[in-house]
């Protein structure tokens, strides 16, 4: 009998690095199954939810807030059973339910606990066990409801295991209750075999890469860097590279907000326009920094992307992912936070870094962490036992 299993992510992102993680997770599970094994494949948007609010709800918020009453709540769980909706049409028949990956265990800003939790209800519901897969863990706080809503539905009995490519401490010693953290584990983001998936390898060149991000991150994430400053530290380090006559290329993982600093970039320099590389997909995202010898990179995965392709990185830290990130593999000083380092600093970085590489036996080893992982799950889902 075929049995299927539905990949859960960020699958319409335009942030390309989301994409890249999903085909990651796709493609190692695809090669951990066993020769002949009868399985078919699916995909749900975690993002897709019903159509606009109806007209009975629209006049029910009216009037709370006619009367000055708390909405919050209501509108979560509209949005709530609004995604539940939506994943019950794409499950039903699924028998296991991978959550591929990325940033997701977190609550402050935008609404991946909304879709996580809903997620699980439906998994409950329908009795299909769930499995998250490298999934991003960010922040805690046990008088935050919504941290709390997702707290309580990571420890359904539903949910078979939890691979965190980042803050392990926090998941097994905040989120998760104490019976239930043998579930847990680290493994790396599946990106880093990016290589693999898209049979693209690193190119000869002297070419820096410099990722660009949005100006407001920094300060989102409590960071006290202004758009004006992070302006001016991209243009302080183009200047260096070209007065030391060291070719660069701008790019951006596909968000459209990433390139929102180019004219306050273009202005401090004096230029009528700079040449910019915004991926269309997330082939074109990997294919060019292939091209790079190394990279300067805000983004998560510009930086996961270049580990998976050998070419060493840099990156610029808003997040504590990042941080994490250069710890796992064995480069911390690599990742550094503008404000506190100048643009100089970076490129002796950079280069040192572009000199150095990274050591071969530790990046194979840490690569293969999810790998590993991952045909656990596969075994023991052939096998029943999930």
């Amino acid at each position: 009998m075929t049995k299927k299993i539905c990949f859960a992510g960020l699958v319409s992102e335009t942030n390309l690095g989301d994409v890249v993680i999903l085909k990651a997770t796709e493609h190692l599970y695809k090669d951990a199954l066993p020769t002949g094994a009868e399985v078919d494949f699916t995909r749900l948007d975690i993002k897709a939810q019903s159509s606009s609010p109806a007209a009975f709800f629209k006049l029910k918020i009216a009037v709370m807030d006619f009367f000055r009453l708390n909405t919050r709540n209501t509108k979560i769980n509209k949005l709530i059973n609004d995604s539940k909706q939506e994943y019950r049409k794409h499950l039903h028949g699924t028998d296991l339910i991978v959550v591929v990956g990325g940033g997701l265990i977190k609550y402050k800003y935008q609404r991946f606990f909304i879709y996580l939790v809903a997620l699980i209800e439906v998994a409950e519901a329908l009795n299909i066990p769930i499995v998250f897969n490298s999934v991003g863990v960010e922040g805690y706080d046990s008088d935050d409801f919504r941290c709390q809503m997702l707290k309580k539905s990571l420890n359904k009995p539903i949910v078979k295991s939890i691979t965190t490519r980042d803050d392990i401490d926090l998941l097994q010693n905040a989120y998760m209750l104490s019976g239930n953290r043998v579930r847990t584990a680290k493994a790396s983001d599946p990106a880093v075999y990016a290589d693999e998936v898209y049979r693209v390898g690193k190119q000869a060149s002297k070419v820096i890469g410099i990722g660009l991000i949005r100006g407001g991150i920094f300060r989102d994430n409590n960071i006290d860097l202004s758009p004006d400053e992070l302006t001016e530290f991209y243009s302080l380090l183009i200047t260096a590279l070209e007065q030391s006559s060291m070719p660069y290329q701008l790019f951006t993982n596909g968000l459209p907000a990433d390139t929102e600093l180019v004219a306050g970039i273009q202005a401090r320099l004096g230029r009528k326009q700079l040449d910019v590389v915004v991926p269309q997909t997330d082939r074109q995202l990997v294919e060019t920094i292939a091209t790079f010898s190394v990279v300067i990179a805000a983004r998560l995965h510009a930086n996961i992307i270049a580990y998976a392709l050998n070419v060493p990185s840099v990156g610029l830290v808003w997040n504590d992912k990042l941080k994490m990130f250069g710890q796992d593999i064995g480069y911390p000083d690599r990742f550094v936070q503008p404000g506190q380092i100048t643009a100089k600093q970076v490129v002796a970085t950079a280069l040192d870094a572009r000199d150095k590489g990274y050591a071969q036996s530790q990046w194979a080893e840490y690569k293969g962490s999810v790998k590993q992982h991952i045909g656990k799950i596969t075994s023991q889902f052939i096998a029943g036992e999930l």
